[in-house]
């Protein structure tokens, strides 16, 4: 009898911890420190995700990978990219934001997917469902021309003959899409006749201009700089705002003939807004070491993509920028 009682307060005892146990447990995934969530003390604790809303090989999935290789070192554990391609990067962005927001979830971003897309196609998303953990890089679009196939070797060629012309130019972007906005602003500004043509990829658009299917193109460097040396390519005219140096000379801005219309394209690492403080500052020290890896930076010359190392300050405010340009000039072509 005796060996009975003692079993019976052991298994009374052991239902006691169980129930103790799990109540703990269960404060603990409502904290709101986000430890249960993968965050606080327990991050890292498992592979992370960054997702490219583009497709693979373009600027932004080949920079997202080198930081991934980089940052696995300094993170303990696996990073992949995942490309979620289609609606003009807003399937990619929207399934960052239903992501959990647990730390494990990055998303390469640009510009446009907040101060544009949204005007144009239905989002389940906004800026403030994002922090900025760091700038990628910047980019110049280019007008460019194939000087073999046409006479327009400069922009003041461009404009004489739109003068009397109607200009067919190649795009990678659609209604809706950062180049075919600010494209369109400036020919309009500039009483110039021009019909996009759209097509699929950048590569697409240059074979295009070398081919002369079209008058010209909208590019980024280095993309075309092959074309460019063999003679079939030629940069006249740049929407960045400010003069941008090239292997072959330096470009002129938009604003040398007078058309205000400037637009600097970006790409950028983000995270949920949700995500807590303590995790994202844990992603911005491994950034910071990545940034400063010698392979990293050495990768980013050979490629041809200035490192822009921007903060989550310096990107919002960028963005932020961006937005109420947007909206002056899709009033303008309206």
């Amino acid at each position: 009898m005796k060996s009975k009682r003692v079993l019976s307060a052991m298994l009374v005892m052991t239902i006691m911890c169980y129930l103790v146990s799990g109540c703990g447990k269960s404060e603990q995934s409502g904290s709101k420190d986000g430890t249960a969530k993968g965050g606080g003390g327990n991050f890292p604790a498992k592979q992370a995700t960054i997702i490219c809303p583009w497709g693979v090989g373009g600027g932004a999935d080949v920079i997202a990978r080198k930081i991934a290789q980089v940052a696995e070192e300094h993170l303990g554990y696996p990073i992949i990219v995942e490309n979620h391609t289609g609606a003009s990067g807003t399937i990619g962005m929207n399934d960052a934001a239903k992501a959990p927001a647990d730390g494990y979830t990055l998303v390469t971003a640009n510009g446009p997917l907040f101060s544009l897309t949204p005007k144009f196609l239905d989002v389940n998303y906004e800026l403030s469902d994002f922090t900025f953990l760091r700038g990628m890089r910047t980019v110049a679009l280019m007008i460019i021309t194939n000087p073999q196939k046409t006479d327009l070797k400069t922009f003041d060629d461009v404009i004489e003959y739109g003068k009397s012309e109607k200009i067919k130019y190649a795009t990678s972007s659609g209604p809706g899409g950062d180049q075919y906005v600010v494209a369109s602003a400036a020919f309009k500004s500039l009483g110039i006749d021009a019909e996009p043509v759209v097509f699929e990829s950048q590569a697409e658009v240059l074979n295009a201009v070398v081919s002369g299917q079209v008058m010209m193109g909208l590019a980024t460097p280095p993309a075309y700089y092959d074309f460019e040396e063999e003679g079939t390519a030629k940069a006249v005219a740049t929407f960045y705002p400010e003069p941008v140096e090239t292997p072959f000379g330096v470009i002129e801005t938009m604003k040398n003939w007078g058309v205000d219309v400037e637009f600097a394209g970006m790409d950028c690492l983000a995270i949920s807004s949700e995500v807590p403080e303590d995790v994202i500052k844990k992603w911005e020290e491994i950034l910071t070491k990545v940034y400063k890896d010698e392979e990293f930076i050495s990768y980013m010359e050979e490629m041809g993509f200035p490192v822009w190392d921007a903060d989550s300050t310096e990107v919002q405010n960028f963005v932020e920028k961006q937005m109420d340009s947007m909206d002056d000039y899709v009033e303008l072509i309206k």
